[in-house]
């Protein structure tokens, strides 16, 4: 799910690529150097940085400005698709597998459109392994090597893979003020940090978070304070209202067979059919 920590993960990113555009290890967009943070600044750090002629930038977001927003619940989504890793051929009765499982990988086999046989592993040779018991069990005399399965069948044999992905739902959504905060020993030096760092935030109103739900980014004011001008220090705080989602994930499975029957009235079952 979506915490305020990624909130405030990317706001300072965002800040400090405004700040360091051609990375942390050159110069700064105006050249002194920038303490950017999470947080608000200590003051016996922010008083002595301020002597050194070096500014700081905070991303910090109040308590109390948080909000509950109208609720659009999005679908169920992919967040991360089944990985399936593996490749397999059929000749005649034979299935003979390549590669190496992903994790969470299967095989199924669909035999004479009555039996399923679906089965996972440590690796492929023990999922084949598994699969051969599992055909046995149900009077099909298949035999397994390390990569290859055969199944003598009746009349027809799919093979199907599958695997285990990741689904998510938003399950609530809520606003969050974060306030981005510049301080610095002069006034020319404060005003060249907030103009980058305003452009920089303002470009991307929707912003993709770690577990793909998306955040909107808006505007929402900014304060000028100059109260502290005897400590020389220069301040702007850019405020932004961050609306972003809760998402619940969750396991989900490749479809690889489905069962139907067929009844007549009383509910009794007259034909079984596997695909």
């Amino acid at each position: 799910m979506a915490d305020l920590s990624d909130v405030t993960a990317y706001l300072l990113q965002a800040a400090t690529d405004a700040v360091y555009p051609n990375g942390a290890a050159r110069a700064s967009i105006v050249g002194a150097g920038v303490r950017l943070m999470e947080g608000w600044p200590i003051a016996k750090q922010l008083d002595a940085d301020m002597a050194a002629g070096k500014a700081n930038v905070s991303v910090f977001p109040p308590a109390g400005a948080g909000t509950t927003v109208y609720q659009v619940l999005d679908k169920t989504y992919v967040i991360q698709p089944a990985a399936i890793a593996t490749t397999f051929t059929l000749a005649g009765n034979v299935i003979t597998v390549a590669g190496t499982l992903a994790p969470g990988e299967f095989m199924t086999l669909v035999i004479d459109g009555a039996v399923a046989c679906s089965q996972t592993g440590t690796s492929v040779a023990d999922m084949l392994a598994k699969l051969a018991a599992q055909a046995q069990s149900f009077g099909y005399p298949a035999v397994a090597t390390s990569n290859t399965l055969a199944v003598p069948f009746g009349h027809e044999l799919v093979v199907r893979q599958g695997g285990k992905a990741v689904e998510g739902k938003v399950v609530h959504r809520q606003q969050q003020s974060v306030w981005i905060t510049v301080w610095a020993p002069t006034p020319t030096m404060r005003n060249a940090l907030a103009a980058a760092i305003d452009v920089a935030i303002k470009s991307k109103n929707r912003v993709t978070m770690p577990d793909t739900s998306q955040a909107l980014v808006v505007y929402s004011r900014t304060n000028t304070v100059d109260e502290q001008q005897a400590a020389t220090i220069y301040r702007r705080d850019l405020i932004f209202n961050v609306d972003y989602a809760t998402i619940e994930q969750f396991p989900a499975y490749t479809i690889t067979s489905t069962q139907v029957s067929i009844a007549k009235p009383g509910n009794t079952a007259i034909a079984t059919a596997v695909t």
